[in-house]
């Protein structure tokens, strides 16, 4: 049976250069986003400079309950078994929690949080079967410590860290690779959104962002020598464990002054996902 990789969140950003990277390896592929015309666009541009790779679109908001099992059946009704699982779509609510809408946190956490681990499971599942595979979930920096007024989609990435660490741990004597990627500040339009939100500080200046294509590179370069996690960026590294050293208290103080608007106690937006 032919084999795809799939590539959720990927019609733009980490998604998108992930896909493009998987395609120059000769990998098939299974696209899936949200948005139907930049899915399409995305497909379009790599099927241009990979016309050899055969490639399949699946509009689809991930946000909703029950998606992850639609593309197992979307994939079932290809007849094709999937060989590379790339859990990279996510998007984040900014504010203070309390004053969030309380809808939009829940998407947020069926996203990253609950279609993300039901992927892992069915597409696990046949992988530990077949006694090969590969799973890449995409977390974050902010999985390293609490993030106030990005407190839920901190502790979502927390989540996605320590459940695929725990997961590579189940799978790897049955053939299946499982690896965590955190990206930092990557020049997106999820991070490209927090200027818009008066948050003034060095950390997160544009000329300071990774690329996506770079972040994609270090991705896939984890996931395929069998890297357990991967911080993307020698700072962010170093950021992210001197936050897991330090005491907590002190860390939380620290990310709520890092993470406050601007001239403000708080704001709220949400940022489109990766």
């Amino acid at each position: 049976m032919k084999t795809f990789s799939i590539v959720t969140g990927a019609s733009n950003g980490i998604g998108f250069e992930i896909a493009k990277r998987l395609a120059a390896l000769s990998h098939d592929l299974i696209l899936v986003s949200r948005d139907p015309v930049k899915l399409e666009r995305a497909s379009a541009s790599i099927r241009q400079s990979y016309p050899k790779v055969e490639i399949h679109t699946l509009a689809l908001d991930l946000a909703v309950a029950g998606a992850a099992k639609r593309v197992l059946e979307f994939t079932e009704q290809l007849g094709v078994d999937v060989d590379v699982l790339i859990n990279n779509a996510g998007v984040g609510v900014y504010g203070e929690h309390v004053d969030l809408d309380s809808d939009k946190v829940s998407q947020m956490l069926q996203l990253n949080i609950t279609s993300l681990t039901e992927l892992c499971l069915s597409f696990g599942q046949q992988m530990k079967h077949r006694g090969a595979g590969h799973i890449l979930n995409v977390a974050s920096t902010a999985a390293y410590q609490p993030t106030p007024f990005f407190a839920a989609y901190g502790a979502s990435k927390a989540f996605v860290l320590n459940f695929s660490e725990a997961l590579a741990k189940e799978l790897e004597d049955h053939g299946v690779t499982v690896s965590c990627v955190s990206p930092g500040p990557t020049d997106t339009a999820f991070f490209g959104d927090i200027d818009q939100h008066g948050i003034e500080n060095g950390h997160f200046e544009k000329s300071l962002r990774d690329s996506a294509a770079h972040v994609a590179a270090i991705s896939l370069d984890s996931l395929f020598n069998g890297r357990l996690s991967t911080i993307v960026g020698t700072k962010n590294y170093w950021r992210a464990w001197s936050a897991r050293l330090a005491p907590r208290a002190l860390v939380a103080s620290f990310a709520k002054g890092l993470m406050r608007p601007s001239g403000s106690a708080g704001s709220r937006a949400q940022l489109p996902g990766q």
